[in-house]
């Protein structure tokens, strides 16, 4: 039980973590946007951020809170905490849709802006959808990773053309690698049969996210004027 509460607890502040990351991202997208000479230029205030690897990070905290919802009663640690996290990263998409003008780089805040009324008419109709329960909630772990798995190859890619992490947060990625390990720990502490799509969510998107971490010392930020690739996304 003490390992249980202590994995728990790690994992909870590591989440919380992940909030003042997602916060830590939004002010230097707006940072570069404001106080930079190309910040009012298309696709520099977001540039090197893949919008594959923030849907997919969104994903991921959407599909636990669909999972809150439909659970008998309602996880509202799970629930508030999720949506909290979802809507900070629909703020970074949203930057995303603002900042370029292809449809595939657009797509996806409005993929997130209908799951999210989905979710808003779900806890609605709790009745309907909660017998749904733990096979929705295994299916959407499984899918969850799919998309970060995705997500994250894209993010790395981009960078790797840019040859710059650009707007790019790195405390953001950091606080997310710790959350996926302390996810994993905490699959392990619950045991396969419960702990499996933690265990496997954070493994995936760790590994990915440790990768991303490498990146900024392959490029560091005083080089992102020497990018050989643009920074224009649109």
């Amino acid at each position: 039980m003490f390992l249980y509460n202590l994995a728990g607890t790690v994992s909870s502040l590591f989440f919380l973590g992940c909030l003042v990351g997602l916060v830590s991202q939004i002010r230097k997208v707006r940072k570069r946007k404001v106080t930079e000479a190309r910040g009012t230029e298309l696709g520099y205030a977001t540039q090197s951020l893949s919008v594959n690897g923030f849907f997919s990070s969104f994903i991921a905290f959407y599909a636990f809170l669909l999972y809150s919802i439909m659970l008998e009663d309602i996880d509202y640690y799970i629930f508030f905490t999720r949506l909290i996290a979802s809507l900070a990263t629909w703020v970074v998409l949203f930057e995303i849709f603002r900042d370029r003008l292809s449809l595939s780089q657009r797509a996806p805040f409005w993929a997130a802006s209908i799951a999210l009324l989905v979710a808003l008419g779900a806890l609605f109709f709790r009745d309907e959808v909660s017998h749904l329960g733990e096979v929705a909630a295994e299916s959407l772990a499984v899918f969850a990773t799919l998309i970060i798995l995705q997500g994250g190859i894209e993010q790395i890619r981009k960078i790797w053309q840019a040859k710059c992490t650009g707007a790019l947060s790195l405390p953001m990625t950091l606080i997310f690698f710790a959350k996926d390990v302390s996810n994993v720990f905490f699959g392990i502490v619950l045991g396969l049969e419960l702990g499996w799509p933690l265990i496997l969510m954070g493994a995936v998107s760790g590994m990915l996210k440790l990768g991303v971490a490498i990146t900024f010392l392959l490029y560091p930020e005083k080089l992102e004027a020497e990018a050989r690739v643009g920074y224009r996304q649109v």
